[in-house]
């Protein structure tokens, strides 16, 4: 088994900032206008906490769920983002359809 190639978002987010050029950072970390739906979502996401369940038996965990009729594996739905094939051509990768090869694969 092969280690997974980031461990955390900051990861993530650290090696994308690293691949993406300084307008395409600029898109997708940005907002539009005042950029108020950005702040809301940044403190709807920050009054998410998460309680630790300690000497919990985790010999099986499952964090599926149904969402709109469908049973994911993983419940993380893609939203659209425009332009994202360019973002994925500007990284390096393959632009056809990037998210979709992604989301299939993974559930």
């Amino acid at each position: 088994m092969t280690a997974p190639a980031f461990l955390t978002l900051h990861e993530l987010v650290k090696k994308a900032r690293q691949k993406l050029n300084h307008d395409n950072w600029d898109y997708i970390v940005g907002g539009a206008e005042t950029g108020t739906t950005v702040r809301r979502n940044r403190l709807a996401l920050d009054s998410i906490a998460f309680r630790p369940r300690v000497l919990r038996d985790v010999g099986h965990i499952d964090a599926s769920a149904g969402f709109l009729g469908h049973w994911l594996r993983l419940p993380v739905v893609l939203a659209p983002v425009g332009g994202l094939e360019h973002f994925a051509r500007a990284a390096g990768g393959d632009r056809r359809r990037p998210s979709w090869r992604i989301s299939r694969r993974r559930n």
